[in-house]
């Protein structure tokens, strides 16, 4: 018997909200973060494969037995695998050499093709795979399904569980659809609302936003972007999903404050998250010291630290990377 993957996918959002306040010293903010790990593609991408794959089949651009090609630093990649399988279509995944092991054996799991290129390539890659043989480009990185899926689901979630009482929302991006989508949704509600955008050191967000770039204007630049460890976080250029009007700030953190995190959330709060978590939460910790207790900070745990088992919790990457974390943390 066939699966029915609508009733599968209603198992995707609704993650716990969880108090990590411990991290933040005793007269600061109140610091929450949704479990999105818990989804059961392990990311908060299945929000947004699900919306984009089920809006395309329902817009008669795509059907059972058509092949799909995603561009994808991982997780994304992973998702519309996931979903991919259970409808029937066939699923290219274009990825970087950046992408960890752990998940390009997730996408190969579900048997979908996985295409590796290097770091600047692989978008392009996609794009061309799809004009030439007729595929569908899900292209999350211009598509608006993207930031609606989180104006439908995440912003509204945050929202309720907080009794509408969220000051901030903290977040990263790569494609920029989460910040973009569930800012707008918290800023509907209550304009007084902060979203602040967590950059890595290396990515050109926070010139980007600091230098008044207008939205389509493509002889705008920075400069290059610099190397970082962090996956699925940063990028080169902003995306047409990222929607630069409901963002309040971009904070810049390192690799090695990430991944301190990430360490430190494992340690002390039992949570195995992947980089981008670490990055997010020690934005918010951050932020969360320089306010008082009437306030409260939504982030979020993006993805499982499983993932990055061959990376960010391997010694030996770590050390090839000028990473330092503590011996007892790398043993």
């Amino acid at each position: 018997m066939a699966i029915d993957s609508n009733l599968y996918c209603q198992t995707i959002g609704k993650t716990p909200l969880i108090n990590i306040s411990n991290l933040v010293k005793p007269d600061g903010a109140k610091l929450l973060a949704k479990c999105e790990y818990a989804n059961p593609g392990m990311s908060l991408k299945d929000r947004i494969a699900s919306h984009m794959i089920h809006t395309a089949i329902n817009n008669g651009q795509l059907k059972s037995g058509d092949t799909l090609v995603c561009a994808s630093s991982g997780n994304t990649g992973c998702s519309v695998a996931m979903i991919g399988s259970m409808l029937g279509i066939k699923v290219i995944v274009v990825t970087s050499a950046k992408c960890s092991e752990e998940k390009q054996n997730h996408i190969k799991a579900y048997g979908a093709e996985l295409m590796i290129m290097p770091d600047t390539d692989y978008m392009a890659k996609a794009s061309e795979l799809a004009i030439k043989h007729g595929y569908f480009d899900i292209n999350q990185y211009s598509n608006p399904a993207n930031p609606e899926a989180y104006y439908k689901t995440l912003g509204p979630e945050i929202w309720q569980e907080t009794q509408g009482k969220v000051s901030h929302f903290v977040m990263t991006g790569s494609t920029f659809g989460c910040i973009s989508g569930t800012g707008r949704y918290l800023k509907e509600q209550n304009a007084e609302i902060r979203v602040i955008l967590a950059d890595p050191d290396g990515s050109n967000m926070h010139d980007y936003y600091y230098k008044s770039f207008k939205e389509n204007d493509n002889d705008f630049a920075v400069g290059a972007m610099k190397p970082f460890i962090i996956e699925g976080a940063g990028k080169s250029k902003p995306t047409p999903c990222l929607n630069f009007n409901v963002i309040d700030d971009v904070v810049k953190v390192n690799d090695q404050e990430a991944i301190n995190m990430c360490y430190k959330l494992a340690n002390t709060n039992g949570l195995l998250v992947g980089g981008s978590s670490g990055l997010n939460v020690h934005a918010a910790v951050e932020i969360a010291n320089s306010l008082t207790s009437e306030h409260i900070i939504v982030t979020l745990l993006c993805d499982n630290g499983v993932k990055y088992l061959s990376k960010i919790f391997n010694s030996r990457f770590l050390t090839q990377n000028n990473i330092k974390v503590g011996a007892a943390q790398t043993a």
